[in-house]
């Protein structure tokens, strides 16, 4: 049998216990394998390879999409509660999708539509037991647990009528039991936490130790609620060789599974239980004897050992399940992560070539997940689905900042739409503009992801590699303190922000399936900063645009020099520039095709009237007719392009390209054969070539007739390359939307951050109002908690907080 572990608790502070049947679970001979999983991996996991039985270990907190997903790809299935009575009406609809309810209170068992089968908690060898010694105990009563009232109440009394006892009181504490026992904190001290091996010490160092009850529930209906059986303390102490004093009032069950008198003592009221430590007090051999009887009995029939035996027992008298594996979708859903589309304006390549797709891809279904640009506060996110119908929005309370590596707010929501919308895939066509966390939480919900690789993103926020001086930084051949110097002249921003960004960025690549890759050259780049992306990533140039008819050589009139696309600093405009100045009074023409920036249009209109001609933009998916009359394309970026669609569409038009010598625009031009290259920023050498092509037709028509008919691949050449990289990706089986009630924080998912930013560290206080999980946050999860738990405990835990921020802004 292969079993699949989880506990579903993801911060349990009883995680121990969960280890100890997980020890169990894996020690049984009838098990021949038995995994750990988190959140992060459960899915993963489970998709990966079959298991047998999926056991979910506690049971609270367990309504969400990971174990809605757990329990569609494994058949047999088991949970055991072990927070009941307190959590049985949060756990009666989640039982209805186990074969098998165990649970850890009697009088719950019952409840589960009379399904349930109670199995109290037991005890650990290996973590609770200690020897029994003639050593003279250090304490008098110990006493440790949660700090709930009822036992703060019955310890201050304790206190109060026998102060001459030498108490040792453990009580732990937390933000959401602090409004329950404000007036109750005089006399006491309280911790965040105590481990279990200083558990069992203190309680083997002390005569006898108190067995409370907890006798509170923050359900409304019925506070003092109450459990019938001794919780895993009573198993714990017994191993640990102390003489436990049992209220055996409210553990009516410890009577069943232990003997009164002979493996511990009960009491019924404050007077029965102060008798009972002056008995074990007084007579030494016989408090030793208790606890020697217990410890032996524990070890015998209440190990953890023997609840997996009970309930593997259970598991082989199921029948076998005959559930066929669902079917997956014809055309599998994939949600494209885009930072625009060709709708919303302003769009370059990465934008065209998720166009490409939507428009095209037959085999998937695309839906997009994209920010509202068109709005300035950067709060609205939209989900389009492949018609462009808007299907879902979120409005963030805050905005998403670049320098975030974590929104809170954002990855609810993305959780919201895997669960909900059930896709198979997510495919990143770019990440900025949303946190780099994503990839984390989508793999971890079962869906395949992709990362297409348009620029330099995850290597350098400033994603084009240009430094201070407006060209590539080279900082593949440069030592890594130099984006320490490059961020702060260009941002301010502190040493060390850098290696924090790549850091995470390379937690996010981890979680990629399949890195898309233009060209070669990109994906080398990217691997010398992520080496391990290298078997990972696929080569898939991006769709170029039908060219039109080469015409024949023209033997006389002005050279011709085109550029293609956006003309920006990025794309060599100020070399560009330089050209034209230097090329004046000379046979040569400039035709430029495409949006000009803002900061260059004064100064390329200052040249219309005698060498350029300015086309304006042309729409995406066909090129400009007056290109097929241009000789020579000039290509001068000033960054390792990650491919370069015009540069292709000008080669099948059979303009010679004048490229600048890096990155993929180097890597398809042979110089002096197809083309030249040149350094960046050297603008006398492309006016050299220019002037020297202007005299010579003959070479000049040569070059022209040397680009290659095959320039880059069509769209449905490339649609049907992205159609076969799907289809090689496993099949996931279709299903019914998934569990939101509770969604799952970065936390939850194994992502621990000491700052939300990678640049630096924000003041605490002011980050708790205007952070991720600020006001607007804090608004929306009190209305969910009011929706699905109740006004009263959104009340509770909206007090506390505010509790939290005032101490936090309080000054020291």
């Amino acid at each position: 049998m292969r079993v699949l572990f989880i506990d579903t608790k993801p911060f349990n502070p009883n995680r121990y216990i969960a280890r100890g049947v997980f020890d169990a679970l894996r020690a049984d001979p009838r098990v021949v394998e038995a995994v750990w999983a988190e959140y992060a991996d459960a899915v993963p996991l489970a998709l990966a390879q079959p298991f047998d039985l999926l056991f979910a270990f506690d049971g609270e907190e367990a309504r969400n999409p990971v174990i809605s997903r757990l329990l569609e790809l494994i058949q047999r299935k088991l949970v055991w509660f072990t927070e009941d009575p307190y959590e049985r009406g949060v756990n009666l609809a989640l039982s209805r999708h186990f074969d098998l309810v165990f649970t850890n209170d009697g009088s719950s068992a019952a409840y589960y539509d009379n399904r349930g089968i109670h199995l109290p908690l037991a005890g650990d060898p290996q973590r609770n037991r200690h020897a029994i010694t003639d050593q003279k105990p250090r304490y008098d009563v110990f006493f440790g647990g949660t700090a709930w009232p009822n036992r703060l109440k019955f310890l201050a009394e304790l206190k109060r009528r026998r102060p001459d006892l030498r108490c040792k009181f453990v009580l732990v504490s937390n933000p959401a039991l602090d409004p329950h026992i404000e007036g109750m904190r005089d006399g006491f001290e309280f911790t965040p936490g105590v481990s279990i091996g200083d558990f069992c010490r203190l309680a083997n160092a002390s005569r006898v130790t108190l067995t409370l009850p907890r006798k509170f529930s923050t359900s409304e209906a019925d506070p003092e609620t109450a459990s019938d059986t001794p919780g895993p303390r009573f198993f714990e102490v017994a191993l640990a060789g102390s003489c436990q004093i049992v209220d055996a009032e409210t553990t009516s069950a410890a009577a069943s599974l232990f003997t009164e008198g002979v493996h511990y003592l009960g009491f019924r009221t404050m007077d029965d239980c102060l008798a009972q430590i002056e008995t074990a007090l007084a007579d030494e051999p016989r408090r030793r004897a208790i606890a020697r009887d217990a410890q032996t009995h524990v070890g015998q029939a209440h190990l953890y050992r023997h609840r997996v035996a009970a309930m593997l027992d259970r598991v082989a008298a199921l029948e076998t399940p005959v559930l066929a594996p669902a079917p997956a979708r014809q055309r599998p859903r994939v949600l494209f992560v885009a930072h625009n589309i060709v709708q919303h304006g302003r769009f370059g390549g990465a934008e065209t070539y998720l166009e490409a797709i939507r428009a095209r891809i037959g085999t998937v279904d695309p839906w997009i997940l994209v920010p509202d640009n068109r709005k300035i506060d950067g709060r609205r996110f939209l989900l389009y689905d492949r018609d462009l119908v808007v299907r879902d929005s979120v409005t963030l309370g805050a905005p998403y900042a670049a320098a975030l590596l974590t929104h809170p707010e954002l990855e609810i929501f993305f959780q919201k739409l895997l669960a909900e919308h059930r896709f198979e895939q997510v495919h990143f066509n770019h990440l900025l503009g949303f946190p780099p966390s994503l990839p984390i939480i989508a793999r971890a919900m079962g869906a395949t992801t992709l990362y297409s690789l348009h620029d330099y993103f995850p290597i350098c926020e400033r994603f084009n590699l240009l430094g201070p001086a407006g060209r590539y930084c080279e900082i593949d051949r440069r030592p890594p303190a130099t984006c320490d110097i490059c961020l702060k002249q260009t941002q301010g921003l502190e040493p060390g922000s850098q290696a924090r960004r790549r850091r995470f960025m390379r937690d996010s690549l981890a979680a990629i399936d399949v890195v898309l890759a233009g060209s070669a050259a990109s994906a080398a780049l990217l691997q010398h900063f992520y080496l391990e992306t290298a078997a990972r990533t696929h080569l898939l140039p991006p769709p170029v645009n039908a060219a039109p008819p080469r015409p024949a050589p023209r033997e006389a009139g002005p050279l011709k020099v085109a550029h293609l696309g956006n003309f920006g600093r990025h794309k060599g405009a100020d070399t560009i520039l330089e050209v034209i100045a230097r090329c004046q009074g000379q046979p040569v023409e400039f035709h430029i095709f495409g949006r000009v920036d803002p900061d260059f249009l004064p100064l390329v209109e200052k040249y219309t009237a005698s060498s350029v001609t300015l086309h304006g933009s042309f729409s995406g998916g066909t090129l400009p007719a007056a290109l097929a009359d241009c000789d020579v394309m000039l290509f001068l970026s000033t960054w390792p392009e990650t491919y370069g669609i015009t540069l292709s569409e000008a080669q099948l038009a059979g303009l010679v390209p004048i490229v600048t010598n890096l990155g993929a625009q180097a890597e398809r031009v042979r110089d002096g054969e197809t083309g030249f290259l040149v350094e960046i920023g050297d603008a006398l050498a492309v006016t050299d070539i220019v002037l020297t092509l202007a005299q010579d037709r003959t070479r000049l028509n040569a070059l022209r007739a040397a680009q290659p008919l095959d320039a880059g691949i069509g769209a449905d050449d490339f649609i049907a390359g992205l159609e076969a990289l799907y289809a090689g990706l496993p099949p996931q089986p279709a299903a019914a939307p998934a569990e939101t009630r509770r969604l799952l924080s970065l936390e939850e998912y194994g992502v621990f951050l000491d700052s939300p930013t990678w640049t630096q560290r924000s003041l605490y206080g002011f980050s708790l109002l205007s952070g991720p999980r600020g006001v607007g946050f804090m608004m929306r999860r009190f209305v969910a908690v009011a929706r699905t738990d109740g006004m009263g405990l959104a009340l509770r835990m909206a007090r506390n907080k505010l509790r939290q921020i005032a101490a936090r802004l309080r000054p020291a």
